[in-house]
């Protein structure tokens, strides 16, 4: 029998992942999970990075050819065949994702988009136009008014290369770079909840071709919950952003802070998707309460009995 219990840690926030404990015998661990609670502390504001989606694949692609040194492929996958989808100011296309904040509140300080223009070989950005709202419902459904932004005011701060060609499935070339494209943000506070975000890109005099890549994961051509649409603003009429029939999701970042952990954390229980579990067979450890705040950090461990000794586990 293997025991677990996780450590709180008021250092920074760090996602607890999924954990798979390799060890020779059962694992019974359900009633004997025990958590330690770490003792008061206020720590400072910290800035981070909510990341929706994926977009490199590595930096050789699926027919074995090495990207430029300091670049990845982003690369179509087999049984896709879209390489982008139009956010363009000038063709009169935006697109919407959503994310959610489980706990807490973020003050979103700048959001990141990404897009390429094929054929375009300069050696700055294309992209000088960027465009956000932000709802707190689906913007598709009814005809809801943004919390946050317009699709009117050009609010683009900075773009530079993301480091990535995008390109066909085993078809690697460099004629499709990707840039991030960013929004410096002010007045934005977010409470928990489900929101979507809805953007466009724009071009320099000269460059038409402006494509967004749609997030990417080695040897999918769809995730749970993708779930983007792309909206026609002449009609207003959305449609979903599929790749054939495979639901697609976009790439985006929120930059934000969040108020510092202070006094003591209430997690609650310690929560299992699984009672017992053998060697090599996946489960997820979680905590019953959220725990608001920057500055905390999740230690599982585990020992071969409740009094110990506790070895930290690794992830």
């Amino acid at each position: 029998m293997q025991f677990i219990k996780t450590l709180l840690r008021p250092l920074f926030l760090v996602v607890i992942g999924l954990l798979t404990l390799l060890r020779s015998r059962s694992i019974n661990y359900l009633t004997s999970l025990v958590l330690v609670v770490a003792t008061l502390f206020t720590g400072s504001v910290l800035a981070q990075p909510y990341v929706n989606g994926n977009l490199s694949t590595g930096a050789t692609s699926s027919n074995g050819v090495a990207a430029p040194a300091g670049y990845t492929w982003s690369e179509v996958q087999t049984g896709n065949a879209s390489a982008g989808f139009s956010a363009s100011v000038a063709g009169g296309f935006a697109l919407a994702d959503n994310f959610t904040i489980n706990c807490g509140s973020w003050n979103v300080t700048k959001f990141t988009f990404y897009a390429y223009s094929t054929g375009y070989a300069g050696a700055t950005t294309p992209f000088n136009d960027a465009r956000v709202q932000v709802f707190n419902t689906d913007p598709s459904v009814g005809a809801p008014t943004p919390i946050w932004g317009d699709l009117t005011t050009n609010r683009f701060s900075a773009s530079s290369t993301a480091s990535m060609y995008r390109i066909f499935n085993a078809t690697p070339g460099t004629t499709r770079q990707i840039w991030k494209i960013e929004v410096n943000v002010t007045g934005l506070n977010l409470t928990s909840g489900n929101y979507w975000i809805e953007w466009q890109v724009g071009t320099i005099a000269g460059v038409t071709s402006n494509f967004s890549p749609p997030s990417t994961v080695v040897g999918t051509t769809t995730q749970p919950g993708n779930n983007a649409k792309q909206r026609t603003l002449a009609g207003n009429t959305w449609a979903a952003v599929l790749d054939g029939t495979n639901a697609q999701d976009m790439p985006f970042v929120v930059d934000y802070t969040g108020g510092p952990c202070s006094g003591t954390p209430v997690p609650g229980n310690s929560l299992s998707t699984l009672s017992t579990a053998c060697a090599g067979t996946n489960f997820t450890l979680s905590l019953q309460n959220c725990i608001p705040g920057t500055g905390v950090t999740y230690q599982w461990q585990s020992a071969a009995s409740a009094a110990g000794p506790w070895t930290d586990i690794a992830g």
